[in-house]
């Protein structure tokens, strides 16, 4: 029983394993008129990191994040590609009250997305973007 205890508890100090390096980054989303997006996801997939390893945080109401990689604070070093996730749906809600996406549906795909992310190893990693509101 306490080698189960120990083996358990090492699998959970090593957070993403492999060596992977994690680096603090949060920031915030502002529209183009400079308001918050104030709901959403935010997802970043690594460029240069060959495990494209990816990162997420929940968009808070003041358009704040902070990422995490698999359930651990922070984000591998390098260049990322973005994408945002609309608010979830609401199966209690007709269509016309389903909470709307408050930036341009380019944001949904790697593939169309513009935006990207450096993260340095050697900063504090304050990522500020802006986004076009959707039409």
């Amino acid at each position: 029983m306490r080698s189960i205890i120990s083996f358990l508890t090492m699998i959970m100090l090593s957070g993403c394993g492999d060596g992977v390096t994690l680096y603090p980054a949060k920031g915030t989303i502002l529209l183009e008129n400079g308001n918050p997006v104030t709901q959403g996801t935010i997802e970043c997939e690594s460029v240069d990191n060959p495990k494209k390893l990816n990162a997420s945080a929940s968009i808070q109401k003041d358009g704040s994040f902070e990422l995490e990689t698999m359930g651990n604070k922070g984000i591998v070093a390098g260049r990322h590609k973005v994408t945002l996730i609309g608010p979830a749906g609401n199966s209690d809600l007709p269509l016309n009250k389903q909470p709307k996406p408050q930036f341009n549906t380019k944001y949904r795909s790697y593939d169309t997305s513009d935006l990207t992310i450096t993260i340095s190893p050697n900063a504090t990693n304050n990522l500020n973007l802006k986004v076009v509101p959707a039409k």
